[in-house]
């Protein structure tokens, strides 16, 4: 009974069928998506992620530094020459957003560009 199951299959083109394999289509985008990061900083090792962030995974980051500020001063101003330092090496983008009583900038990767309006 079982050849007669399996002639039948052959002959209908039923069994093809079964040994086709799938194949299955990827399709990539050109370029990938961004996250944007948003962060407050509160000790030099959470600037380093931000470094980290714009230089390995390309995110742009929107960084409060105020809380940087009022704990420790030394801190802030060494925060600033990173960030200098990543602008000048990496060609990175900053924009101070507000000066108020915060210090938010947003910082991205050399493959985004910030435009300031007036």
């Amino acid at each position: 009974m079982r050849d007669v199951i399996n002639f039948l299959k052959e002959t209908m083109g039923l069994d093809e069928e079964e040994k086709k394999e799938e194949t299955e289509t990827i399709i990539v985008p050109e370029h990938s998506f961004y996250e944007i990061i948003l962060m407050k900083a509160k000790n030099l090792e959470d600037i380093d992620d931000v470094l980290v962030q714009i230089t390995e995974e390309k995110n742009p980051v929107i960084l409060d530094l105020s809380r940087l500020k009022t704990e420790s001063l030394e801190d802030f101003k060494i925060a600033g020459e990173k960030i200098k330092n990543l602008r000048e090496t990496e060609k990175a983008e900053a924009i101070l957003l507000c000066k108020n009583e915060k210090e938010i900038i947003i910082i991205t990767p050399p493959e985004i560009k910030l435009i300031k309006k007036e």
